[in-house]
């Protein structure tokens, strides 16, 4: 597999798991509350803007991941957002650390979720160096 094949799957992996969120937005609270629990983080707050957060950040990791879905369906046009995106996530996973540190949340959540953001991301922007060096720009 090429470096340009490896960085569309991952973009492609990546928009899938966004996309996945979508359905989230409608779960109804008990659910949430449920999974809160299961998770080790005791209830869910079920304050209004507690219901707003959550399902409102369902649709926003949604939405992303339609637009990553966009950039993968018209790679050889949109391809050059690749390194952009890959330094969005990069800083996005940084600051997700900071924030779920900041909140608390058991280590293995903020370990799990913006350092392996930061990873996934420098592999994309490694594969996209290879793939540019390789005269996939060029073409």
């Amino acid at each position: 597999m090429t470096a340009d094949r490896a960085l569309l799957f991952l973009f492609r992996v990546n928009a899938a798991v966004l996309l996945v969120a979508a359905p989230c937005a409608l779960l109804p609270f008990a659910w949430m509350d449920a999974a809160h629990h299961r998770l080790g983080l005791g209830p869910l707050a079920g304050s209004p803007l507690v219901r707003y957060l959550t399902r409102s950040l369902s649709l926003l990791y949604a939405m992303h991941g339609a637009v990553l879905l966009t950039v993968t369906l018209d790679w050889v046009r949109y391809r050059p957002l690749a390194p952009v995106i890959a330094w969005l996530h990069i800083g996005f996973g940084c600051a997700m650390l900071v924030v779920a540190l900041d909140s608390e949340l058991p280590v293995w959540w903020a370990v799990g979720e913006g350092p392996s953001l930061v990873l996934y991301s420098s592999v994309q922007l490694v594969l996209y160096r290879r793939a540019t060096r390789n005269g996939r720009d060029s073409q």
